[in-house]
């Protein structure tokens, strides 16, 4: 059986204090199958599945033998989520959808193409996922006097993006194998 991999970026370590409390406020509102570990929070931009240690290894090559954008800021937050309003199947912090995070993205889906993997068809919406899989209780989001601690936005500033290894029986159950470096500005 093969690994599986994915592609994105992990978020700093201030964001991830932030994005705990926001785990621990959820928790007093719903129940989720899967909280995902802080260490595990992340930006994705393409999920690989699972693929062998040569092709991981290409791609990793092509990677570093791109030019890409300087490094850049954004904005993580406000909450949201995808599926039903009250339950959400996913509860998530928003990713403001700059330029360079799409350039970046898109270079990365361009030399997936090359190496055999499937082309994303879906609309990118990037996210950080805080819970997920089988929800119970009520979203704060849905409840305005209970959203507000969910509302505010955050700069966080990305240098890097990395290929991650999945080991599903792991805490946290993602290894960085590669990095790849942003342009530095001057």
């Amino acid at each position: 059986m093969s690994n599986h991999y994915f592609i994105g970026t992990k978020v700093t370590p201030s964001i991830q204090e932030v994005l705990i409390l926001w785990q621990s406020n959820l928790k007093k509102h719903m129940s989720y199958k899967v909280w995902p570990h802080p260490e595990d929070f992340h930006i994705t931009l393409k999920f690989l599945g699972g693929c062998s240690d040569e092709i991981i290894r290409e791609y990793i090559r092509l990677l570093r033998s791109e030019e890409w954008p300087l490094d850049f800021s954004l904005k993580v937050g406000p909450a949201g989520s995808f599926g039903d309003e009250n339950t959400p199947r996913v509860f998530h912090a928003n990713i403001e959808k700059v330029l360079p995070l799409c350039d970046i993205k898109e270079k990365v889906e361009k030399i997936g193409c090359s190496l055999g993997f499937q082309e994303e068809k879906r609309a990118y919406h990037p996210h950080v996922t805080l819970a997920k899989q089988q929800p119970e209780g009520k979203s704060p989001l849905a409840c305005p006097e209970e959203s507000t601690p969910f509302l505010n936005q955050h700069d966080m500033n990305v240098g890097s993006f990395s290929i991650f290894k999945i080991h599903p029986k792991k805490t946290p159950r993602y290894e960085k194998i590669a990095d790849i470096k942003l342009r530095e500005k001057e």
